[in-house]
């Protein structure tokens, strides 16, 4: 059963040269390969963009992500790449995605938004609500980071309730009995709060491309039904650019 899914990481820093993610094309290469292990046939590439990657350069990084789609379909016929960003929010942020200075994820309508860990609720429904209002279809970056939501059940039903979808990252499935982020994680997987899993990626090493991993454990944790509703026909949508 569970082999003939085929997952899709809608959030990694692979692109080399752009941010704090991969250093280089041979890093990313590496992290293409694990990735692919994984059984992820689909990557959202999504380099930081806003005040955490002052020195983002669009040109570059399109340019950069082509490089690497190009060797991925050399290598990979079966895998594919995509272009998105991860917005750091600020005031002006959608204005830089109207201006095309910023990506939505794909071209579609959806996009990916993270904060301070440390910003308040209001701050953060606020801003994501700002999102909404303008068309957009906002998915909040790995949720588990924020000191405002942790425990926070209701509140993160508000935001589902506003429209934003929620983004856990797949590696904080992963912990102990006692860890504290993967409990949370639990308590909105059993909740029907999570959108979509994401490998989050940076690296080969303590922030590795993984998804089958983290679905193994999901699945013991919930029914099929709610894993497959996160891991495929979500990511289908969302490519469709369709309401989820």
């Amino acid at each position: 059963m569970r082999s003939k899914w085929k997952y899709m990481d809608i959030h990694t820093h692979i692109v080399p040269g752009v941010d704090d993610g991969a250093k280089n094309m041979e890093e990313t290469m590496k992290m293409v390969e694990l990735a692919y292990a994984e059984g992820i046939r689909v990557i959202m590439a999504t380099p930081h963009y806003g005040e955490w990657n002052p020195n983002y350069n669009k040109e570059q990084a399109i340019a950069a992500c082509r490089k690497v789609r190009d060797w991925v379909r050399a290598v990979h016929s079966d895998m594919n790449v995509y272009m998105g960003n991860e917005l750091y929010y600020s005031p002006g942020i959608i204005d830089d995605l109207r201006q095309g200075k910023a990506r939505t994820m794909g071209g579609t309508d959806y996009v990916l938004v993270e904060f301070s860990v440390d910003e308040d609720y209001p701050e953060i429904y606020d801003g994501l609500r700002a999102f909404v209002m303008e068309g957009y279809r906002p998915i909040l970056a790995h949720i588990e980071r924020y000191h405002c939501l942790q425990k926070e059940l209701e509140s993160v039903k508000k935001l589902v309730d506003l429209g934003v979808y929620i983004q856990v990252n797949a590696r904080s499935f992963l912990g102990g009995r006692f860890d504290r982020r993967t409990a949370w994680c639990t308590k909105l997987l059993e909740n029907g709060l999570i959108h979509f899993v994401a490998s989050d990626c940076h690296n080969c090493e303590g922030r590795r491309p993984i998804m089958e991993t983290a679905v193994k454990r999901m699945l013991e944790l919930t029914d099929e039904k709610n894993v497959e509703r996160i891991v495929q026909t979500n990511v289908i949508k969302l490519m469709q650019n369709k309401y989820i």
